[in-house]
């Protein structure tokens, strides 16, 4: 039950929301010109549906009113993203679409964006790719670069299955889509490899995120790539990946770069420190994958690959670009990558002005937020963590690492755990109005039926162990600030979160043979 000043608090944001909003259903909405720009230039992930102008993950390219904690998943824009990024479209691209110009102006302003608002080390690289998944083609090309042609290069992935679906792949320069960012729909089966580059010599090792228990596996990289190095006396370089915050927020140990070892740290989901990046940057001399469009709240998806200022001025030093970029011509543009040696290997054409939308969109929030706090992260945890508890009928805390929130469900305290594919249908269920689905249960209270009645963006399943899977709330830097401005408003939405969640896994049975919930 939620606490009455709570109640009157929710339903008055859900008055003010229907007012605010225009009268029109949400499969009347059609996406814009500008909308449709900002998803271009992606993968299937960004495709919208016809029926819905959802994408995959049910989320819109236009700002919602929704509670939202799905910034670990997939975000819609927010107000003040959305806002800048459609003042960029009608300002500098709208009449000048198909100038590669304009994209060069707008690459190089996003570099020097982010360059500010992490205070980069001077000479640091920064490196545009569409999403997290496209960045991991570039350590690859930086391998070739500093080994050659030709040469065995090992690639350690860590975290298998709480990472991207397409990192994986895209480690070994396998297609993880159908619709490539600047080809569009293409011939090539997703799992093979990327065309031109079948021959490359590429050992990929990967190891999984836990075990089938969904025990955490602690991933010794280092001694890994150690045992390659004495098993294999052919691999001239290994990429070693850490991950620090996969899906449920798991961190691995960084691994320092050496000779024979280049470290990457994937931090994609975004929630670390200035002060962590110099020292993978300085300290560590590892490369850095992160993105605009998890934890900073960017419309799906942007990426850009960070280089230590070491590895900038060796790669500028090579005048001969790696051969394999040729085959990235339907991933990467010119503009994306500052170092002209390379950018001869790209069509010249190529132009990626979604990517440009997109990255506008992040900024606006990262350029307004306060740096990210782990105290601060840690409190938020703590409280709802005993909101969880308060609800252990049918909710059971499975993990917290800093802000993502992982928790089981299951309809009553003697049934199993949900899988991930019941998982996904309650994660369906929380987007919508499931309210006209609880006609026929009596018992409900008004307060739970307010609660049916509000959309709730969260974080999408993830399988855990064979048999049981996760769902996650994750704060994004809008909600991050509210919690930190006004926490007691901000909890509200996260009670509002999972209230909904006990609601729909009490009543599972009742709802998967309700047609009203289809």
């Amino acid at each position: 039950m939620i606490p009455t000043r709570r109640m009157r608090l929710l339903q008055r944001r859900m008055l003010t929301s229907a007012q605010a909003m225009p009268e029109v259903s949400s499969t009347q909405r059609r996406a814009n010109e500008f909308e449709l720009a900002m998803v271009s230039g992606g993968d299937d992930r960004s495709v919208l549906k016809a029926e819905t102008q959802t994408n995959k993950y049910n989320v819109s390219p236009w700002p919602t009113d929704a509670v939202f904690r799905g910034s670990c998943t997939c975000n819609p824009p927010t107000q003040r993203g959305y806002l800048a990024a459609e003042s960029l479209y009608y300002d500098k691209i709208h009449n000048n679409k198909y100038k590669i110009e304009t994209y060069s102006e707008l690459a190089q302003d996003i570099r020097s964006r982010l360059a500010r608002v992490f205070n980069l080390p001077k000479g640091t690289g920064v490196m545009l790719c569409p999403s997290g998944s496209d960045a991991e083609f570039i350590p690859v090309a930086i391998a070739q670069a500093l080994s050659g042609q030709g040469k065995l290069i090992a690639n350690i992935v860590t975290q298998h299955k709480e990472i991207g679906a397409g990192s994986a792949p895209a480690a070994d320069l396998r297609y993880f889509s159908k619709l490539t960012p600047l080809a569009g729909n293409t011939q090539y089966q997703v799992g093979t490899r990327l065309l031109g580059t079948e021959d490359e010599q590429i050992l990929p090792k990967i190891i999984p995120a836990r075990d089938v228990d969904g025990i955490p596996i602690t991933a010794d990289t280092a001694q890994v790539a150690q045992q390659l190095l004495d098993e294999n006396n052919q691999i001239d370089l290994i990429l070693a990946h850490a991950v620090y915050g996969g899906k449920t927020g798991l961190r691995d140990e960084i691994i320092p770069s050496t000779d024979k070892i280049l470290g990457i740290v994937d931090a994609c989901q975004g929630r670390f420190t200035n002060s962590e990046l110099e020292d993978w940057l300085i300290g560590a001399q590892n490369i850095v994958l992160i993105t605009g469009s998890k934890f900073y709240r960017g419309p799906p998806f942007s990426g850009a690959v960070l280089l230590p200022p070491s590895l900038m001025t060796k790669l500028q030093n090579i005048s001969n670009p790696p051969p394999i970029l040729t085959a990235l011509g339907d991933f990467l543009s010119r503009p994306d990558l500052p170092l002209p040696a390379w950018q001869s290997s790209l069509p010249a054409q190529n132009h990626n002005l979604g990517l440009a939308l997109r990255w506008s969109a992040a900024l606006a929030d990262m350029e307004t937020a306060a740096p990210y706090d782990i105290i601060l992260a840690q409190t938020w945890a703590k409280q709802v963590t005993n909101l969880v508890t308060s609800l252990s009928d049918t909710i059971e805390l499975f993990e917290s690492n800093r802000c993502i929130i992982s928790v089981r469900l299951r309809p009553h305290p003697q049934a199993p755990f949900f899988n991930t594919k019941q998982l996904r249908q309650i994660y369906d269920w929380m987007t919508t109005d499931c309210s006209k689905a609880f006609d026929q249960v009596p018992h409900l209270s008004k307060s739970q039926r307010v609660i049916a009645a509000t959309p709730c963006a969260i974080g999408q399943p993830v399988e855990v162990t064979p048999t049981t899977g996760v769902l996650r709330l994750a704060l994004g830097v809008d909600s991050f600030d509210a919690f930190a401005k006004k926490p007691e408003i901000a909890l509200l939405d996260d009670q509002t979160a999972l209230t909904k969640l006990s609601l729909l896994a009490s009543h599972f049975d009742f709802l998967s043979s309700s047609p009203s919930s289809d």
